[in-house]
């Protein structure tokens, strides 16, 4: 018989602190009592969101729930929520980011009001007790309790008192939107406010930055946030399924439950991007970094969509330090124009690094140079690429000067919009992370950061093209 196997209902990562009691149990065995069905890790949300110090007030004023897409985040929060208004008298909203998101909690919560009759009685009499009118909506009670719901703007919730404020989708929250929302709660009835936050990494095209902040903070050591997390440290190489799989069952809690292994499975082996697999399915934080090397600014005024039509073309190589990753680039350098650079792919090495190597043998003859950096494995690539014929002068190894040189390159570049690069989604945000690391005692630098590989592949191969005396076109003596 095969037992059935279930994501983790531990967290990854936890902090919490202390509390005298909670009347989490009383939350979870009153609500099954009207249909509710909470995995254990919801269980132990409801456990934190209602423990109270000796004084009776809560424990915490703020929690963070981090966890990937459809495992559950809002369905503790939601029974929460009802909780507080129909019991309590509580003044809670709901807030997110996209208008779906609140519609859609506005039904789950109303449902549970509507169809179950001992809550239902409780509201406000004469039809005031549900207001449905899109942008507004809400769920008043007789005893003053109440739940809204509100699309997120820098103004909105101003002039209102909330004591409980759930703020979902959390990740695309803006400083702007909390300094609306948050004073909200200073004078709340009950004087013992709470914010919940629940969310998920932030993508590279995610505006938010304030639940990333918070992320680093507690993760540094700070107080004052409560925080459980489901996720990887470090990003899955998706090319080993049954360790990609094993770490969707540590990030994924309704793993088993409501997400069925064979879906995870099809993710795993159709993922193209491996960054937004782990981030998306694996809840993994990328590290974010304020001084990029490159402004962000500058480098999106350097995107298009069409490339060079020709040109010598050159690639570069860069291998992560541990030799696990290989970033494979390409630049375009027309005979007039600016030159144009892209990520080619990024691989894992777990395999070897033979396919690579072919791939950049089979283009010998229209290659100007193949340009490469990272000591784990460039010797190692410069020896296949010899063996597959490559001529002598196209395969360049660097040493530092040449390292250094290609960075201060492609930044001098980006800067003066000397340069065009396609709108890729991985590369962007490998700018974004990568801030500067010296080399040596002259001034220069190197991309530093997690995911630097693919912005220092197109550096490489940026000065590759611009710097050899190589043209694929003549043909050359073989040495």
């Amino acid at each position: 018989m095969v037992h059935p196997r279930y994501g983790s209902q531990t967290p990854t990562f936890e902090v919490t602190g202390k509390y005298a009691y909670s009347d989490g149990r009383y939350a979870v065995d009153l609500f099954r009592g009207y249909g509710a069905t909470f995995f254990p890790c919801q269980e132990h949300e409801l456990e934190l969101f209602l423990a109270r110090d000796e004084n009776g007030d809560f424990a915490t004023l703020t929690i963070c729930i981090s966890k990937p897409r459809q495992n559950g985040k809002s369905y503790g929060a939601r029974w929460y929520a009802v909780l507080a208004a129909v019991i309590e008298g509580k003044k809670v909203l709901f807030s997110a980011h996209h208008g779906r998101t609140v519609r859609k909690m506005f039904k789950a919560i109303r449902e549970i009001v509507e169809g179950n009759p001992d809550i239902a009685k409780e509201l406000k009499p004469k039809g005031q007790g549900v207001y449905k009118a899109a942008g507004s909506e809400g769920i008043y009670f007789a005893n003053g309790g109440m739940i809204e719901f509100q699309t997120r703007t820098s103004s909105g919730a101003r002039g209102e008192t909330y004591d409980i404020i759930i703020v979902d989708e959390a990740q695309e929250l803006t400083q702007g939107q909390v300094e609306a929302m948050k004073p909200t709660t200073l004078a709340s009835d009950s004087g013992d406010p709470q914010m919940i936050y629940l969310g998920t990494p932030p993508g590279p095209e995610c505006s938010g930055t304030v639940f990333k902040q918070m992320h680093d903070k507690v993760h540094a050591g700070g107080e004052g946030i409560w925080w459980l997390e489901w996720s990887e440290d470090e990003p899955q190489d998706l090319s080993d399924h049954d360790a990609a799989l094993d770490a969707a069952y540590r990030s994924n809690p309704a793993l088993g439950y409501g997400i069925r292994e064979r879906v995870m499975v099809d993710a795993i082996q159709t993922a193209t991007d491996a960054a937004g697999f782990n981030r998306e399915y694996l809840n993994w934080w990328s590290k974010s970094v304020a001084n990029a090397a490159i402004s962000a600014t500058e480098w999106a005024l350097c995107a298009t969509e069409k490339p060079p039509e020709g040109g010598i073309v050159s690639y570069g190589v860069k291998f992560t330090l541990d030799g696990k990753w290989a970033s494979l680039a390409a630049c375009i350098r027309p005979e007039s124009g600016k030159p144009h650079i892209e990520v080619v792919q990024v691989r894992s090495t777990a395999r070897g690094i033979t396919s690579l190597a072919n791939w950049l043998a089979e283009r010998k003859g229209d290659t100007a140079q193949i340009t490469i950096d990272g000591k784990a494995k460039a010797e190692l690539l410069e020896k296949k690429l010899r063996s597959a014929k490559c001529p002598k002068r196209q395969v360049v190894v660097c040493q530092t000067k040449e390292v250094t040189g290609a960075c201060s390159m492609l930044e001098d570049m980006v800067s003066e919009g000397s340069v065009t690069h396609f709108d890729q989604p991985g590369l962007n945000e490998s700018v974004k992370t990568s801030p500067k690391r010296l080399v040596g005692n002259a001034g220069g630098w190197a991309f530093d950061g997690d995911q630097s590989a693919a912005i220092e592949s197109c550096a490489l191969a940026l000065y590759g093209a611009m710097t050899t005396k190589r043209n694929p076109q003549k043909k050359e003596r073989m040495l």
